[in-house]
């Protein structure tokens, strides 16, 4: 060891000469370790959620799925009982055969009971058409209720985001605020849809009634080629109530809308579900992504689009990955953050997505994150 007796024998200028080189030392490996740290930053690997609803209402009749599972996109995962529609397909049948029926009528001719029941038929008919517009009043005031929800929870979400963001909320309330929020916009899309159907229900049944008058009045006043015709176009209006009936039925089936992993199945077989209601939660495997936090002096040398390099602990691999977001503002390092004084810090969020993932990474995985600055 160098005593302060030793160094005095070299002079002064061997004396500063040692004290330089210290201090070199220092700053030099205070240097490498403060720009290592700058290179690495760290965060929780996470997907996204989707929560799958149905669009009708109905009783569980089977679930394909269990959660933890991995399924594709197209694949059978619940299917819903609704015995409405599967009366009205028939109904539909029926409805579509009389039409075929009273083409062969008009071509054989007219009877007296024949006018007679072509009377019923028109009588039918408008009763449908009397209660489709029921049901277009029914659906206007869902969509009404449901636009007004939607309103309600889209602003108790945004509050809550930026009370969040400002450290006066918890994580909890602004999970429930955004699935509220989700939930609502389901339920405001499903009711748009139901309107939708009901106005083309209405209108289906607003033509049979007037082909059906038409024809009450050509069979009284007898027919022509034209009213032959119309009997053609009282087929095709059937065939184009069955399809559409039958589009709602396969609705009964719900299929999943990507690849990804079950996180939950939040109903059991035999429970009834609504429009809106979160039967399944999805992880959608094809966007993992983690969330960092960088100090203002490495912002400037960042931009959206930039790739970066990923690793994990746990797999000995290096995974690309793109800037896909950039706070604008800066906040406290979040409080997982081991430190007091880092926590402290102001930090910019950035999020990053993995971009070659080989199903080896999974969400709550620890991700080690490489600007190569």
């Amino acid at each position: 060891m160098v005593s302060i007796e030793n160094l005095k024998k070299f002079g002064k200028k061997y004396i500063i000469f040692f004290i330089l080189l210290m201090l070199a030392v220092y700053f030099t490996a205070d240097y490498i370790i403060s720009n290592r740290e700058r290179k690495l930053y760290f965060g929780t690997l996470e997907m996204d959620k989707v929560n799958i609803s149905p669009e009708i209402l109905g009783k569980i009749s089977y679930i394909a799925v269990e959660q933890g599972d991995t399924v594709k996109k197209g694949q059978h995962l619940v299917d819903i009982d609704n015995e409405k529609n599967k009366l009205i397909l028939e109904n539909n049948k029926i409805s579509l055969k009389t039409s075929e029926n009273q083409l062969l009528k008009t071509l054989d001719g007219t009877r007296e009971e024949e006018i007679s029941a072509q009377r019923e038929i028109v009588k039918q008919l408008n009763a449908q058409v009397e209660q489709r517009k029921k049901d277009i009043l029914t659906a206007t005031s869902n969509l009404e209720f449901a636009s007004s929800n939607f309103e309600n929870k889209q602003k108790i979400y945004k509050d809550t985001k930026s009370l969040f963001e400002k450290k006066f909320e918890s994580q909890y309330s602004l999970d429930t605020a955004r699935i509220n929020y989700e939930n609502t916009l389901n339920q405001l899309q499903v009711a748009k849809h139901n309107l939708e159907n009901s106005k083309i229900a209405f209108e289906g049944y607003e033509a049979q009634k007037k082909s059906a008058e038409e024809n009450l009045r050509l069979m009284i006043n007898g027919f022509s080629k034209r009213d032959i015709e119309v009997d053609k176009l009282k087929i095709q209006s059937s065939e184009k109530n069955l399809e559409l009936t039958q589009l709602n039925i396969n609705k009964n089936v719900i299929l999943a809308p990507l690849d990804g992993v079950v996180e939950s199945v939040n109903f059991k077989l035999g429970e009834v579900v609504g429009t809106g209601n979160s039967i399944i939660t999805m992880l959608d495997s094809k966007n993992l992504w983690t969330k960092i936090y960088v100090h203002e002096k490495i912002l400037p040398k960042l931009h959206l689009g930039q790739k970066v390099v990923i690793r994990s602990n746990f797999v000995p691999k290096n995974y690309e990955g793109e800037i896909i977001y950039i706070a604008s503002n800066s906040e406290f390092t979040p409080m997982n953050i081991v430190t007091k004084e880092d926590r402290l810090k102001l930090v910019y969020q950035i999020k990053v997505k993995v971009l070659n993932n080989d199903d080896k990474l999974k969400s709550g995985m620890l991700a080690e994150v490489n600007f190569g600055l």
